[in-house]
C-alpha cells in the first residue's frame, strides 16, 4: 500500500517540478504568505502561492548542513481540525518543531533550538492574533531569529517567515488552508510537491498531511531524503481537534506520532499511521460521528464515519485474515447502518479465526440480530457469555435477544432487525 502511495506521490513531485502551483486563496483575510520583517526587501506584493526563496537561497546552491527540514501547517476547517507535518535530520524534530491546539491554531518552527519559539507563536494565536503577528511575536523572544524559520496557520490564514541565516536553499510557500517551509534543499521542488500532494490527498487532515512530507521527501531523494543524517533524522505528525479525547477533559491530540531517530524516518512514521488509522483513530472517529449525530450535525455525523470506515477497512486490507481488524469493521457495520449480510459475513470469520475470545462472538451476536437473525444471534451470545464467564453485559443482551424472539413468536412477526431495532444494548 506504501509503494502505491509513493508511486502516486512520485508523479505528483514530478508534476510539480514542471510547473508552479498557484492555490487558490479567496476568503483569506490575511496574506498567505508574510515576508520576514527582519528582510523587508523581500517582501511580497500580493502572495502568489509559488514558492518564494529567502534572500540568502535566491541563487541554487548544493544542500548545506546534514540534510533537509521541511514542515507544513494546515487545517480542515470543516472538522475543525489543525495540524502540523515534519522532518529534520537530527533526533526528535516532533519535541521542537510543531505545536498546535484546537481553536487556535498551528505552528511549526525549523532551526530553533528547542519547542520555546513554536509554543510562543501558538499562544500568540490562542490570543486571538494572526498568523503574521503571532510569528512576528515569537521572533522576539531570545535567540538568533535568522536562523529560524516560521509557518503558521489560524483562524484568519496562515503565513511563514525565514531568517536570513538558513541551510543551503530555503523558502516557503502556502496555499488555501496551509503553509510549508523548507531549508537545505537544492531547490523549491521539494515544497512545490509538498503543496500539490496536500491539495490533491483525500481522507483526513493526518493522512493529507501525511501524503505532503512523504512527497517532499521523495522530491528531495526517491531513494532517502536524510541519508546525510547518519541515522539521527526524525519526523513527526500532529493533528488536533476538540472532543479528539471520549474524557470529559481530555486531550485534544487526535494524532500525535513521531520517529525520533531513524536512518529515513518516513516509512516508519507511515507505517504508525496505518496502524493508528484503523485502530484508535477509526474509534475516534466513531465517536466525533456519534457526538456530531447526536448534536443533529448529519453531515458532520456521515463524514467522520466515512473516516472510521476507512480506517477499518484499511486495517482489514492490510491483514484480511486478521480476526482483530474482521471484527471491529464488523461491529461498525452492524452499529452504524452498514450492509447487515458484509458485517455478519465478517463476524463469522473473525470467530472462524479466533474462536475463544467472547468479544468476537458478541459482535457476532450483534451482526446475526441486525441481519433479522436471533437464532444465531442467541447462541453467539450465549457462547460469549460462557466465554466470559458470565459477564453481566453479555448476560444482559442475551436476555434481550430471547425477549426479542419471544416477542416475535407471539406476535407471529418476521424476524426482521427493524422490529426491535435499538433494544439490545450497545457495547
Amino acid at each position: 500500500m506504501r509503494r502505491v502511495r509513493r508511486a502516486a506521490l512520485a508523479a505528483l513531485a514530478g508534476a510539480a517540478a514542471s510547473a508552479a502551483i498557484v492555490p487558490p486563496f479567496a476568503g483569506i483575510p490575511i496574506p498567505l504568505l508574510a515576508a520576514p520583517r527582519a528582510a523587508a526587501d523581500s517582501a511580497l506584493s500580493g502572495a502568489t502561492g509559488d514558492v518564494h526563496p529567502t534572500p540568502a537561497a535566491r541563487v541554487l546552491r548544493p544542500r548545506a548542513g546534514p540534510g533537509p527540514s521541511f514542515a507544513i501547517v494546515a487545517v480542515d476547517s470543516a472538522a475543525s481540525a489543525w495540524g502540523v507535518a515534519c522532518a529534520a535530520p537530527s533526533i526528535a524534530c516532533g519535541a521542537r518543531i510543531p505545536a498546535a491546539a484546537a481553536g487556535a491554531g498551528a505552528v511549526a518552527v525549523l532551526g530553533a533550538p528547542t519547542g520555546d519559539v513554536a509554543l510562543a507563536a501558538l499562544a500568540a494565536l490562542a490570543r486571538g492574533a494572526g498568523a503574521a503577528a503571532a510569528i512576528d511575536s515569537a521572533r522576539s523572544l531570545p535567540g538568533d531569529p535568522e536562523s529560524w524559520q516560521i509557518a503558521a496557520i489560524g483562524a484568519g490564514g496562515a503565513a511563514a517567515v525565514s531568517g536570513k541565516r538558513l541551510r543551503g536553499w530555503a523558502g516557503a510557500k502556502s496555499g488555501k488552508a496551509y503553509a510549508c517551509v523548507g531549508q537545505g534543499l537544492d531547490g523549491g521542488e521539494p515544497l512545490q510537491a509538498m503543496a500539490a500532494a496536500f491539495e490533491a490527498a483525500s481522507g483526513d487532515l493526518s493522512s493529507r498531511l501525511l501524503a505532503a512530507l512523504v512527497a517532499a521527501a521523495m522530491a528531495v531523494d526517491p531513494d532517502g531524503a536524510f541519508e546525510e543524517a547518519g541515522g539521527e533524522a526524525s519526523a513527526a505528525l500532529l493533528v488536533v481537534r476538540a472532543g479528539a479525547s471520549s474524557a470529559a477533559q481530555g486531550s485534544d491530540r487526535l494524532v500525535d506520532l513521531r520517529v525520533d531517530a531513524a536512518d529515513d524516518p518516513i516509512p516508519p512514521l507511515e507505517r504508525l499511521h496505518d496502524r493508528l488509522e484503523g485502530s484508535f483513530l477509526a474509534a475516534a472517529h466513531v465517536r466525533l460521528g456519534d457526538r456530531a449525530k447526536r448534536l443533529g450535525d448529519e453531515t458532520g455525523a456521515a463524514r467522520e464515519y466515512r473516516a472510521a470506515e476507512a480506517g477499518f477497512r484499511g486495517a482489514l486490507a492490510r491483514a484480511p485474515k486478521d480476526s482483530d481488524a474482521l471484527n471491529e469493521l464488523s461491529w461498525f457495520l452492524a452499529t452504524h447502518g452498514g450492509d447487515p449480510a458484509e458485517a455478519l459475513r465478517l463476524a463469522e470469520a473473525a470467530v472462524a479465526a479466533r474462536g475463544d475470545d467472547a468479544n468476537l462472538y458478541d459482535t457476532l451476536a450483534e451482526a446475526a440480530y441486525r441481519s433479522g437473525n436471533l437464532e444465531r444471534a442467541i447462541d453467539a451470545e450465549q457462547r460469549a457469555e460462557r466465554l466470559s464467564r458470565g459477564n453481566a453485559r453479555y448476560a444482559e443482551r442475551l436476555r434481550t435477544f430471547r425477549a426479542a424472539k419471544a416477542a416475535l413468536t407471539k406476535e407471529a412477526g418476521p424476524a426482521s432487525p427493524d422490529s426491535v431495532a435499538g433494544a439490545a444494548p450497545s457495547r
